[in-house]
């Protein structure tokens, strides 16, 4: 009966656990101090471990209890085995300081009260402050959850579009920088086909020609003459449209693809070990020593006679000199008759400032 009463359980508050400890005498009045001593003596003792996967996890942790010295001094008996004598005592330092740390512990019940101020803190501060981690951590997690909804649904539209896009260039869009190169192969048919289609404004030119006349008092100036030149003779070059004859051969510019992609994240530095000398030390400022100010001529003289010499000595010119002559040589003359070269071998509509011509005669004209 006696035994079953003591392990019956008290329920007490966890505020009040430390004054009960001390009010029913389960521990010293003095117990901070003494805790204090416990904790400078674990303070000098973790200075000297041995090496062990489990001694480190366990000097790993915040705070070291009363528990955790007695799973290191079962760890020490193991490690510390050879130092054993006869009568079960160790001379080891490492057992005897945490064998003696134990026994303060256990001094007036001190690992009692030590471990019953944890518990309070744990539950008053340390729970609490858990559970708010775990809530914002909840709502952080639902935000990011309806973020990766959004973003994942906005990548799918553009994916969408992007496949739309890829349909209204006609590529796959596989390889788009490829895909684009290869139809500009296809842009001088097309041109070509934009100058034969031309040829039907022949009556809407004539029609703005006849109105422009009329408006502008019988005026026998032509409008649109690039349009009028299209329309006759479709997508011809620019040799063409200026000097009126088809050209018997082309030599249009050279142009290069742009195989290669330039690597943004490459930094160009420049070779500044071999550059040139600096520009102050290549600069000889003309600063001489000390005394150097004797020997410098500064060309001022205080007589009346040289200034009249100097004045006398300057040679006017007699004005007899022939008329130089400049001659002026026509762009393009190296060129061989008949043989457009450069600018003047592309069409009309391959060339930004005729075709913007192109658009805006036609443009007028309706």
């Amino acid at each position: 009966m006696q035994q079953d009463y003591q392990n019956l359980p008290i329920d007490i508050q966890t505020s009040k656990l430390l004054d009960w400890l001390v009010d029913r005498r389960h521990c010293s009045l003095k117990w901070q101090a003494q805790v204090r001593t416990v904790r400078e003596k674990i303070a000098v003792a973790i200075q000297d471990m041995p090496e062990t996967e489990e001694i480190k996890q366990l000097l790993s942790g915040s705070y070291i209890h009363y528990f955790h010295c007695l799973r290191i001094v079962e760890i020490l008996k193991g490690t510390e085995a050879s130092t054993k004598n006869i009568f079960g005592r160790y001379s080891s330092q490492r057992m005897k300081d945490w064998q003696e740390i134990v026994s303060l512990y256990e001094k007036d019940n001190t690992y009692m009260v030590e471990l019953a101020s944890l518990l309070m803190r744990n539950v008053s501060y340390e729970v609490p402050s858990l559970k708010k981690q775990i809530s914002k951590c909840q709502q952080l997690q639902q935000e990011y959850s309806r973020k990766e909804e959004e973003y994942q649904l906005a990548a799918s539209e553009m994916r969408e579009r992007f496949y739309t896009s890829c349909k209204q260039y006609g590529i796959t869009g596989d390889n788009v920088h490829q895909e684009l190169l290869a139809l500009v192969k296809d842009l001088p048919s097309q041109l070509d086909e934009i100058g034969a289609a031309a040829s039907g404004l022949l009556e809407a030119i004539n029609l703005y020609q006849a109105c422009v006349q009329f408006v502008c008092d019988s005026s026998t100036e032509e409008v649109v003459p690039l349009l009028r030149h299209v329309q006759a003779r479709g997508n011809t070059t620019i040799y063409e449209w200026r000097r009126g004859v088809k050209p018997t051969s082309l030599e249009r510019p050279k142009t290069e693809a742009a195989n290669q992609v330039v690597d943004e994240d490459v930094i160009d530095w420049g070779d500044f070990g071999a550059g040139p000398t600096s520009t102050l030390e290549a600069v000889d400022h003309g600063i001489a020593g000390e005394g150097a100010s004797e020997e410098i001529d500064w060309g001022i003289s205080l007589e009346s006679e040289d200034q009249e010499n100097t004045a006398g000595g300057i040679d006017w010119g007699d004005g007899n000199d022939e008329t130089a002559q400049i001659t002026v040589v026509e762009a393009g003359s190296d060129a061989p008759e008949g043989t457009a070269q450069g600018p003047d071998a592309l069409t009309i509509l391959e060339t930004s400032e005729t075709r913007n011509q192109f658009i805006d005669e036609l443009m007028e004209s309706f």
